[in-house]
């Protein structure tokens, strides 16, 4: 079929699709957005993704953190100080309206203004408590504590120690704490590629290459793992980020397998959503989940190139 350009334009832009399927074969609405490019709404593998404030966030790998309204329309654009390294995985909000950011190959923390002007960054490298090899994920509890996921070793021969941990910084962005090291028993991790909170304040770690999610109590106390090594339902390959949803359901997107899975917070799966390809609905290596207060899911949908929105209701 030949397609036109006018049609080009849409197809490529922002697309609303009824009725196109997932994993499962329950019909959904998706909404897609972007195409590979430099400009203003498109990406070069978007990788971090968050929604605050009626707005969606993302972050891709030029450094640039561009922000949608929930249809998709660009809003405006920044970029964080460096790419060269390498691009943030990360994005969350403070309650004071700061805009954070883990600066993961550059070993620090980010603090933007609801306005984009970088008002503070902190953070030094090192495999040390209290300094950072790859900051990855960030989340704050209700007393404004931070804890920072984190992955990666220090190459010093003398002083070589793996940075696979949990880090517990205070309000005042003072080292507290931390848990974890490197393997695969309860409690340790191997990439440790993103971190969020339910609600009753249990934490939730992607442990990545160890092909699970791994629950917490606020104190680094293990609580419970989700998933495992393989690729059926409830099972997990290379989870890149999580998510908790308003009704307390733990996201997570796969980029091993191409999908989102939905589990309870007891651990339970809900459901899955997805599969290879670049239709709507389907994914290519997604590293970036969040969802919103209004009942959608948006996934950066990296190797694609977009972003995709889909009802939480249609991952069951």
């Amino acid at each position: 079929m030949r397609v036109g350009r006018r049609q080009f334009l849409v197809l490529s832009g922002i697309a609303v699709v009824a009725g196109c399927r997932g994993g499962r074969d329950a019909a959904s609405n998706v909404r897609v957005w972007g195409h590979e490019g430099w400009r203003d709404g498109a990406f070069i593998r978007p990788r971090a993704i968050g929604y605050h404030a009626g707005q969606v966030f993302v972050i891709d790998t030029t450094g640039r953190v561009q922000v949608f309204t929930p249809e998709g329309e660009f809003v405006r654009m920044w970029t964080v100080p460096s790419a060269k390294n390498g691009t943030p995985t990360a994005i969350t909000f403070r309650p004071d309206g700061l805009i954070v950011i883990p600066d993961t190959h550059y070993s620090r923390i980010l603090e933007y203004s609801p306005e984009a002007e970088l008002v503070r960054f902190w953070g030094e490298y090192g495999a040390a408590p209290g300094r950072f090899i790859y900051p990855t994920g960030l989340v704050l509890d209700g007393d404004g504590r931070h804890f920072i996921s984190e992955y990666g070793s220090d190459f010093n021969p003398e002083t070589r120690v793996e940075a696979e941990r949990v880090q517990v910084f205070d309000a005042a962005r003072g080292f507290v704490k931390q848990w974890g090291g490197h393997g695969d028993a309860p409690g340790k991790f191997s990439r440790a590629m993103a971190i969020a909170m339910t609600p009753d304040g249990t934490l939730v770690v992607a442990d990545t290459s160890n092909h699970r999610l791994q629950c917490f109590t606020r104190d680094g106390d293990f609580v419970q793992s989700i998933g495992g090594a393989g690729s059926a339902p409830g099972q997990l390959k290379f989870p890149h980020d999580v998510s908790v949803a308003p009704d307390w359901t733990i996201l997570t997107c796969e980029y091993g397998t191409h999908r989102i899975s939905r589990f309870r917070a007891d651990g339970a799966l809900l459901g899955v959503y997805g599969r290879p390809g670049r239709g709507p609905g389907q994914f290519n290596a997604p590293r970036g989940v969040c969802a919103d207060d209004n009942g959608y899911v948006y996934v950066a949908d990296t190797d694609n190139h977009r972003v995709q929105r889909i009802p939480l209701e249609a991952i069951a």
